[in-house]
């Protein structure tokens, strides 16, 4: 009897490390499926199939090495791509400046008044800047595109209006007017003001 007792539990000791085995498989199966789960799409999966293998303390840490070495690539490639786009905004801004330059000058010439910023020149101010002055610097991409020669006259028109002789200027999109203009047609220094071919 003693010996058929001894059969008897080691074949139940058995059964139970088979069945604790069994347990541990399907912890570890079960931990795998999460752990997949978890960081499916950000850790590939042959990577998780090591990590998994590994103690749970070792693997929370090989984990996070992961991710910070991932983390570190993944942010050069976002600054690479961000900046990629940076230069297309600038270039599609670019264009689309000169698009706008271009219809507004088309606008222009159909027209025969152009905008012009007022402005203000040292050399301008010295010779002509006084009461009576008729004289005006004026940008010299709007006089080609008005078709206005150096001393023809011009009307610069914003709250009124005064006939003056145009003289070409290097800063495109400008005109300077004598200072008694500005108060006569109601405008300032980076005011917009309405230029008509006479």
């Amino acid at each position: 009897m003693d010996d058929e007792c001894q059969k008897l539990l080691a074949e139940k000791e058995a059964l139970i490390r088979e069945l604790q085995g069994k347990v541990k498989e399907l912890e570890l199966k079960l931990k795998s499926y999460e752990i997949r789960d978890v960081y499916r799409g950000i850790i590939p999966d042959e990577v998780l199939g090591e990590l998994i293998k590994l103690p749970p303390e070792q693997m929370v840490i090989e984990i996070g090495k992961y991710l910070r070495e991932k983390g570190s690539t993944g942010q050069a490639e976002s600054r690479k791509v961000l900046a990629e786009m940076r230069r297309e905004m600038a270039s599609v801004e670019e264009g689309l400046s000169m698009v706008e330059k271009g219809v507004e000058k088309t606008i222009s010439t159909i027209t025969g008044v152009a905008r012009a910023k007022v402005g203000v020149d040292l050399n301008f101010t010295q010779k002509y800047d006084h009461e009576g002055s008729d004289v005006a610097f004026l940008a010299e991409d709007i006089m080609k595109t008005l078709g206005v020669k150096e001393g023809e006259y011009i009307s610069v028109k914003k709250n009124g209006v005064v006939n003056l002789r145009a003289i070409p200027y290097s800063k495109e999109g400008f005109i300077v007017v004598p200072a008694w203009v500005r108060v006569r047609i109601g405008a300032k220094v980076n005011d917009f003001v309405e230029v008509i071919k006479k």
